[in-house]
């Protein structure tokens, strides 16, 4: 018998971005998807560790001026990086660190 993990999934899961890669030889475009990559469930927001891979997932992006999706079910919503991080209150850090040019 399989018991099913009673905390919900690291809201880091939830966000990510696409890189424009190239256009192939019939004018499609391909992009690569950028992620945190986490399968981790947590009776918090995030896993241990996790606010972090998702602060610096948000700064890669706002330093390639990419929009963050957060999907949630069959829903998505894209926002330019310093949005994103002003609603998990890391505006600041990510700001500043978009002007570095580093995560």
């Amino acid at each position: 018998m399989t018991t099913q993990n009673p905390n919900p999934a690291c809201l880091c899961r939830s966000y990510s971005f696409e890189v424009p890669v190239h256009e192939d030889i019939s004018g499609d475009k391909v992009w690569q998807l950028k992620a945190t990559g986490c399968a981790a469930t947590t009776q918090n927001r995030f896993a241990p560790g996790h606010d972090a891979k998702l602060r610096s997932l948000i700064i890669q992006a706002g330093v390639g001026g990419h929009q963050v999706r957060r999907t949630e079910r069959d829903t998505v919503v894209a926002k330019d990086a310093l949005r994103v991080a002003a609603d998990l209150g890391w505006e600041g850090v990510v700001r500043d660190a978009i002007a570095r040019g580093s995560s």
